[in-house]
C-alpha cells in the first residue's frame, strides 16, 4: 500500500510540474482563448437561428 501511495506522489508531482510548464509558456491560455472563441461564435450562430 504504501508503493502505491508513494507512486501517486510522484505522478503527482510530475503532473503538477506538466501543468506548470505548460502554464508558463501560454500554451494554456492560448486553448482558454480558442475555447471562447468557439463559445462566442456558436452563441452568435444560435441566435441568428433563432
Amino acid at each position: 500500500m504504501k508503493l502505491k501511495n508513494s507512486l501517486y506522489m510522484i505522478a503527482l508531482g510530475v503532473g503538477g510540474t506538466l501543468l506548470y510548464q505548460q502554464l508558463k509558456n501560454g500554451n494554456i491560455r492560448r486553448v482558454v482563448r480558442e475555447m471562447n472563441r468557439t463559445k462566442t461564435k456558436m452563441l452568435e450562430d444560435l441566435e441568428d437561428l433563432m
